[in-house]
């Protein structure tokens, strides 16, 4: 048997919480196929503009919290960020 993880922090909760031989557990981390998702050069913003993208599952198990706290002070110490966020879930 092996295991897989989507990411090393999954893999050592996996490896602690079940008592598995960390040599039994890979990691394979989520993609995306660029192929499919080639972004368009000329929708960029103009410099200095930066996009912050963040697709998740806005919960607080996944760090929404984390980053409700940090836009704040992003924005302010960098007012020419662009935050696209995407995703769904309750608090």
């Amino acid at each position: 048997d092996h295991e897989i993880c989507v990411s090393h922090t999954n893999k050592e909760n996996l490896v602690l919480r079940a008592a598995l031989a960390p040599g039994g557990v890979s990691v394979i981390p989520n993609a995306v196929n660029t192929s499919r998702f080639l972004p368009d050069p000329s929708r960029r913003p103009s410099r200095p503009t930066i996009n912050v993208v963040v697709v998740s599952r806005l919960t607080y198990r996944k760090g929404i919290d984390l980053l409700v706290d940090a836009v704040p002070a992003i924005c302010h110490r960098y007012p020419f960020v662009n935050w696209i966020i995407g995703g769904n879930g309750r608090r």
